[in-house]
């Protein structure tokens, strides 16, 4: 019953933040919360990874698979995004407000970096694992009863903080509806590659890679939801490879551009194409494409806490 469970608080989250949808604050406060979610959720899922001696023995061969799978994710998008624009959506007809900008400087990228939330999920998540692994923290703090109650709350703040903005509904609307299989593909493709390259990895099951990929570089939820279903290594593989994503995305945009086209950039951020990693996007591609990355990265952050569940068969 978890993911229908989950799919509850969301779809009421969602509805709350369209009742609030007229107060100023409402939007701005929920944001706020959320954020300290996440970080909470991300330091008690560090808890109980620090509680595992395994996974702590392990945590450099973590990191490689994370980063094949987050690269099998990435290209299996890219691919798809390449091929759909050459046979369907014909990009090179597509108008743009403006030349495309220069790619960012290596100062600008690395700048951009730091202010990313990303280190500071590394930062929460680490200092669980270090409390844990010295005996700090307590290692019940990170006991289930615990953290599914922390995910509930979760999913009702991020539902609110969609259906209070306004600006959602709008992207939606401004969609031409060939561009609607962008999310298509990047959904396809990221699964696909995971799976794909999950094969590779001694200890990562077609099920649990095709969940990595169904992160979509939406690392906070896509972590909490593969480490409770699945246990603590694939949680950090899980946050480590969506991380992996989103820095790509972020240090590599111009030369997805380049090689696969306008739309490969926005496949390769997935989900974070909404926010985190639209301004590289628009800058390499043009304003025109901004309303695609946005709508792109809404359906693919709605979908996430759907995907993931049943992918791992949990109903």
């Amino acid at each position: 019953m978890v993911s229908l469970i989950v799919i509850g608080f969301f779809a009421s989250g969602i509805g709350l933040g369209i009742l609030f949808r007229k107060k100023k604050n409402f939007l701005k406060y929920s944001e706020k919360l959320v954020n300290i979610a996440i970080f909470a959720l991300l330091f008690f899922l560090g808890i109980s990874v620090g509680s595992d001696p395994r996974v702590v023995s392990n945590i450099s061969t973590l990191g490689w698979q994370a980063m094949l799978l987050s690269g099998g994710a990435i290209l299996g998008s890219l691919i798809l995004a390449k091929l759909v624009a050459f046979f369907f959506l014909k990009e090179g007809n597509v108008q743009t407000d403006s030349q495309p900008s220069k790619s960012f400087s290596a100062a600008e990228r690395i700048q951009k970096i730091l202010r990313n939330q990303s280190l500071w999920i590394l930062l929460f998540f680490a200092t669980g694992i270090a409390g844990a692994v010295t005996g700090f923290i307590p290692g019940y703090w990170g006991e289930e009863s615990f953290t599914t109650g922390a995910l509930y709350i979760l999913m009702i703040l991020v539902g609110a903080s969609l259906g209070s903005d306004p600006g959602a509904l709008e992207i939606l609307k401004k969609t031409r509806a060939g561009f609607i299989i962008v999310p298509i593909i990047v959904i396809i493709g990221s699964i696909g590659g995971s799976m794909l390259t999950s094969l590779l990895i001694n200890n990562v099951d077609g099920a649990n890679g095709m969940a990595v990929g169904a992160g979509f570089g939406y690392y906070s939820l896509s972590a909490i939801f593969i480490g409770k279903i699945s246990g603590g290594e694939m949680g950090v593989i899980a946050l480590l490879a969506n991380i992996f994503r989103e820095v790509i995305t972020l240090i590599a945009a111009p030369f997805m551009v380049r090689w696969f086209g306008k739309l490969g950039a926005i496949a390769s951020a997935g989900a974070t194409a909404m926010d985190t990693t639209l301004p590289v996007i628009i800058r390499s591609t043009g304003k025109e494409y901004a309303v695609i990355s946005i709508f792109s990265g809404i359906v693919l952050s709605v979908l996430v806490p759907v995907l993931i569940p049943l992918l791992l068969g949990v109903s």
